[in-house]
């Protein structure tokens, strides 16, 4: 969980004035960059209280949804995704998640360890209940420092009551094909429908 930085995240506004810039919003939040500290916020108007995320010179968001009290987000760094984040708006507390497993490559030389573990991940869909559980799609890219790569890994994820679970795989899924639907998540796989529970 990150911590709050030395500005207190309370004294930053919440809704739109002249001095943020709203990344993503909905009817009831918003995430958003405050031009005076540099750093990005998420809050529910509700609350009016505003809970760091990150540096916004570092950071940004390609993916963003927004559910009941919470919201979840795709952070980026320098295009790289880095990870899953789902924050608690009436709370602040954030929770980070992989996106994918990593590609092992048995047999290479990778930073002088006999196995390669590299990932250069892209979440192409991302789908958040109203209770905080949440759901994606990623591939997962070998980079150019291992021999003879495997090929791209592609999962289709959730975190809820049982932790994080992988619920398909395999390189015939669509990555931005994940819908939600109450409970049950739908995707693409080599064009046949797949679906799973998210509990």
């Amino acid at each position: 969980i990150m911590a709050v930085p030395p500005v207190a995240a309370a004294k930053v506004p919440c809704r739109p004035g002249s001095g943020t810039g709203t990344i993503a919003h909905s009817k009831t939040a918003r995430i958003f960059e405050d031009y005076a500290t540099g750093n990005d916020y998420a809050c529910s108007y509700s609350s009016g209280r505003a809970h760091y995320l990150s540096s916004s010179e570092h950071y940004t968001y390609p993916l963003v949804r927004f559910a009941g009290p919470y919201v979840a987000f795709v952070m980026s760094i320098e295009v790289n995704e880095d990870h899953i984040g789902v924050m608690n708006l009436s709370t602040g507390r954030l929770h980070n998640y992989a996106e994918v497993s990593p590609i092992k490559e048995a047999g290479s030389e990778c930073s002088g360890t006999p196995v390669c573990y590299v990932t250069c991940p892209e979440v192409g869909s991302l789908a958040l209940k109203s209770d905080g559980s949440v759901a994606w799609i990623a591939t997962n890219f070998l980079g150019g420092n291992c021999i003879s790569p495997p090929g791209p890994v592609i999962e289709v994820r959730c975190h809820d009551r049982r932790g994080t679970v992988v619920v398909g795989s395999g390189k015939g899924i669509d990555p931005t094909s994940l819908r939600l639907s109450g409970s049950l998540l739908r995707w693409k796989d080599a064009g046949a429908s797949k679906s799973a529970s998210i509990l």
